[in-house]
């Protein structure tokens, strides 16, 4: 997080964007380019960690598991904790696979988001040292409509099961969620370009909104 500011600067966020698509052709991908693009045209700072390209290990160890007496993080994921550490927001980017994001996703998320963090912790709303009071950004899509995912509960549920439950059980300061639908290999170029703008406008609007939080920051320290 940036916290050397000037009084007489802007302030210059930085958006830690988490992609779990494999495919570099994806439309996740095209969302991470854009919303990345636009954050840095207006001066701020997009990191990218696509986990599919890293080889990123969802798979969580024995000795990475909370509470234990000599805990602490592999390599992989001390990296991984560098960038949310440093980060302002964090904005992750996935499809969404029988109802639920990508199995890496979730091994991000019990790896590094949740790391050395229990239930305990949860249940105590003590706050995840690293996320604590930062928003959390979510773009995900579906090939399928979104009326037909919420007659069949999908769309709640999975904003409960992740977004609520990552925002509150880790004491982050909100979650916003951009569904986008039926992404599929025909749409159109019009509706693929409506659907980018509507990324472009969410990262400018974010923008704004941290710069705002990080000159209060600075006028009152």
């Amino acid at each position: 997080m940036n916290t050397n500011i000037s009084k007489t600067q802007t302030a210059r966020s930085t958006h830690l964007v988490i992609c779990a698509n494999p495919s570099p052709a994806s439309f996740d991908t095209a969302i991470v380019d854009a919303y990345s693009a636009e954050v840095r045209d207006r001066g701020h700072k997009a990191v990218v960690r696509n986990l599919y390209a890293l080889g990123f290990d969802p798979v969580l160890k024995e000795d990475e598991r909370p509470g234990q007496s000599q805990w602490a993080p592999r390599a992989d994921v001390a990296e991984e904790l560098d960038h949310v550490r440093d980060a302002d927001v964090i904005v992750l980017v996935y499809p969404i696979w029988y109802g639920m994001p990508p199995a890496i996703l979730k091994g991000y998320i019990d790896r590094v988001l949740g790391a050395n963090y229990s239930f305990r912790a949860v249940h105590d709303q003590r706050g995840q040292t690293a996320l604590a009071g930062k928003p959390l950004l979510s773009f995900s899509t579906s090939g399928l409509p979104l009326d037909w995912l919420s007659e069949r509960g999908q769309v709640l549920s999975l904003r409960e099961i992740l977004d609520v439950y990552l925002w509150r059980g880790f004491g982050m300061k909100q979650s916003e969620h951009v569904m986008i639908e039926s992404v599929v290999p025909n749409m159109s170029t019009a509706y693929a370009t409506t659907q980018l703008d509507r990324v472009r406008h969410t990262a400018a609007r974010t923008c704004a909104m941290l710069e705002n939080t990080l000159l209060v920051e600075v006028y009152e320290s």
